[in-house]
């Protein structure tokens, strides 16, 4: 019978630890992810008390291993190691994930950062061209023939009338 520890991992975005599991070769082949914790299986093939949203089986970690899991939590993932795999998953291990963990979160909230700022500068063009088209409407109805130039990111609008 194993004894399982929980080690607290700052980590909370699921998509970025799983990422960084892969990195360390535990693609989505050998990594179980469940919406409700499941059971983690000890070295004698009985469940364990513990559970965990994603859980790494131990056929996929060594015939002596147990299940590895990692448990959500409100602060972050939990990691569930066994005392006796916590030689080859514990600190050091845990150090290669979060490093990995923190490249893929990064580039991850990269990501995020750049479809807001594209969404915004396509609002911003949408509220521009809708200003453009109201000049356009409302100097027509005046009498007035609209120029435009452009000067840089300006665009410059010149109502012109001809009198004769």
């Amino acid at each position: 019978m194993s004894a399982y520890i929980t080690l607290a991992t700052p980590m909370i975005d699921r998509d970025s630890l799983l990422d960084a599991l892969a990195d360390l070769g535990f693609g989505s082949d050998k990594v179980e992810v469940h919406d409700e914790p499941a059971s983690l299986i000890g070295y004698e093939g009985a469940r364990r008390a513990q559970e965990a949203e994603i859980i790494i089986r131990r056929r996929h970690l060594g015939q002596a291993s147990n299940d590895l899991g990692f448990r959500r939590t409100p602060t972050g993932f939990q990691a569930i190691v066994s005392d006796h795999d916590r030689a080859r998953f514990g600190d050091a291990w845990l150090g290669q994930l979060h490093a990995g963990y923190q490249h893929h979160l990064t580039r991850r909230q990269e990501i995020r950062a750049e479809e807001e700022r594209r969404k915004l500068e396509e609002e911003r063009r949408k509220v521009v061209e809708a200003q453009r088209q109201a000049i356009h409407e409302r100097a027509r109805k005046m009498g007035y023939r609209v120029e435009e130039t452009r000067e840089g990111d300006r665009l410059r609008l010149v109502l012109v009338k001809r009198v004769y």
